[in-house]
């Protein structure tokens, strides 16, 4: 895992910053390569995970048929092994035991369609020498980042923000992603915090012209569409298969491997799978006080799989202490709360490891969210005719039945940018969401679990909301990530079979279940879902806190960062109300002023 950095001028000094602002993603070598001709620079920050000699350094540079490539990348390639032998039988030679060098060698041969031959995370930059091109791409699921700056003639890249703020820019607030900020709690692609600044997405690349200073985008991979063929049996066999080769994948390291042990099913399935390669294996986990804490479940399962197991717990001493410096690595407005204890997890387990193995994706694949319940619910409520739903609104029912009823009234593509009609969104949330839960349904033939679970892949969840948590906890800490439930396989095995083994009425995760009864204790199956959230809102509902907001949401609203809207609905229906919605708003307004301290206004 590593930092890339790169632009298409000469200037050492900012390489140098910018190479030195991403230390913290690669702390074990630093490398710079400049082209005065062609005006190339790239820079490199190296966290040695595969072939830690010299010979696997970046810049990396490699020749074949008088053709001349190098390349910054950052992220591992897991059947780089399997390519290089395919590369070596075609007449291909290798120089070092790297990935980065497989990653070279397939451009030459498939070109910018090289990428559809690998199967790992990846964000990296190709300077083809011949064609005077830097090529850039990020991998399927958006696992590792990748920003960009363009503004007709200077083109700056980097895997953080805090990478091109090295340059003169002079960076602006982008009114729209304050607004997708507060009312999804992050930033997706292509949009970033500032003007000029974007995110490349999920599966795509691009193309920037040296000569001709223009940029080319595309998506190189599209997800299938959803078409059951296996029944219950033929997926149950399938899902064992196939997730067991993907975390015997992500094993492939020359430094030390663990995992982390959250308590819950995902990434005690990770670990189960784990120990069959390696007996041996070390296992971290925090702990907190409140509803969400898991220390008895992982207690239980660190002694049913022996591993060598260390275990924290995450205070409210510990948050404040996160909080000092926390913004330094989101460098742009992140409202998860979960990112605290995911930085302090991954120092803790960075005292003995370098790569750690996470459950991440299970929800997503299996069917784990309350919403995809809420969307098979919405399926029947359907089948009521509307003029009698429209009846039921006008009976003393619950709130929540309510809102149910209406949001089945709405067109399917309403599911995310309707939900709570009672609360604010701009119309760019609402247009953005809307547009991408159609195309989400016609590529699931109108079904409203298998829309929303697709979402939540290249959207909602994933790309730039807990991938983005996890990259940048753990790379603040110099340790590498790996999520098998993200191999690009099971997310297309999670296609072929039907939904109603994902979702029922009540139940989630039912094919998922049925897979891990044969090595998970009951206790664990049939816990209810948990998040990995502190308390953090009880941390800052202290009179003080509420004072210092109310007076940043005037500042805001002044600067016109913040719409009257946004400050009337937060006066109105957030402030003074204590309930889980109305908590993660609030939330999401503090952890704004502590990016907006951190970046924009020391005082």
């Amino acid at each position: 895992m590593c930092g890339i950095n790169g632009f298409n001028f000469v200037n050492r000094n900012v390489l140098k910053e910018m190479n030195d602002s991403l230390e913290h993603r690669g702390p074990d070598a630093e490398g710079e390569f400049f082209d005065s001709k062609a005006k190339v620079s790239l820079g490199h920050r190296r966290l040695s995970i595969i072939d830690l000699t010299e010979k696997g350094s970046q810049p990396m540079n490699y020749s074949y048929k008088k053709k001349k490539a190098l390349i910054v990348f950052n992220g591992e390639i897991y059947n780089f092994k399997e390519i290089k032998n395919e590369l070596i039988k075609k007449g291909y030679k290798f120089q070092s035991n790297s990935d980065t060098e497989v990653i070279l060698a397939s451009y030459f041969e498939w070109g910018k369609s090289c990428v559809n031959k690998f199967n790992g995370m990846w964000a990296f930059c190709i300077y083809d020498v011949q064609k005077k091109i830097l090529f850039l791409s990020r991998d399927r699921v958006g696992k590792k980042p990748l920003y960009y700056f363009y503004d007709g003639k200077k083109f700056i890249f980097s895997s953080e923000i805090k990478g091109i703020l090295k340059h003169k820019i002079n960076p602006k607030i982008k009114k729209d992603s304050v607004d997708l900020y507060f009312s999804l709690g992050f930033i997706p692609s292509p949009y970033s915090i500032y003007e000029n600044i974007f995110k490349i997405e999920q599966r795509q690349s691009i193309i920037f012209d040296l000569r001709k200073k223009k940029i080319k985008k595309e998506y190189y991979y599209e997800w299938p569409k959803y078409y059951p063929v296996l029944n219950k049996d033929s997926a149950e066999k399938e899902g064992i298969k196939i997730i067991e080769n993907s975390v015997k994948k992500r094993m492939i390291s020359d430094v030390p491997l663990g995992a982390f042990l959250s308590g819950g099913l995902d990434s005690s399935t990770i670990v189960n799978f784990l120990k069959k390669f390696n007996p041996n294996i070390n296992t971290y986990s925090v702990g907190f006080e409140g509803k969400y804490d898991e220390t008895s479940n992982i207690k239980i399962l660190a002694e049913k799989f022996k591993t060598n197991h260390h275990h924290k717990h995450y205070s409210e001493k510990n948050f404040h202490e996160t909080l000092k410096n926390i913004f330094y690595y989101y460098d742009e407005p992140f409202s998860d709360p979960s990112m605290f204890p995911t930085m302090f997890l991954s120092k803790f387990a960075r005292e003995r490891l370098t790569v750690s193995l996470s459950g991440d994706g299970g929800d997503e694949i299996f069917g784990g969210y309350p919403r995809y319940k809420m969307a098979r619910q919405l399926e029947i409520l359907r089948k009521i005719p509307s003029r009698l739903r429209k009846i039921l609104l006008k009976v003393p029912l619950s709130y929540k039945i309510k809102e149910g009823i209406k949001l089945s009234l709405m067109p399917k593509e309403f599911f995310y940018s309707e939900a709570r009609t009672d609360f604010y969104k701009p119309e760019i949330t609402k247009n953005i969401l809307s547009k991408k839960m159609k195309n989400s349904l016609n590529k699931t033939g109108g079904n409203l679990v298998e829309a929303v679970r697709r979402m939540d892949i290249e959207f909602y969840t994933l790309p730039d909301n807990f991938l983005t948590k996890v990259d940048r906890a753990s790379m603040a800490n110099s340790l590498e990530i790996r999520c098998p439930f993200l191999d690009y396989r099971i997310l297309e095995y999670s296609m072929k079979f039907s939904s109603k083994y994902k979702s029922s009425l009540f139940k989630d995760k039912i094919l998922f279940k049925k897979i891990i009864k044969k090595f998970l204790p009951k206790r664990i199956i049939r816990q209810k879902k948990k998040g990995f959230t502190p308390p953090i809102n009880d941390w800052i509902a202290k009179e003080e806190y509420k004072e210092t907001l109310k007076e940043f949401l005037k500042k805001l609203e002044k600067r016109k960062i913040l719409s009257r809207e946004w400050t009337e609905f937060y006066k109105k229906k957030i402030l003074n109300k204590n309930s889980l919605i109305e908590n993660n708003y609030k939330i999401r307004l503090f952890l704004f002023y502590e990016w907006y301290k951190f970046w924009v206004k020391k005082n």
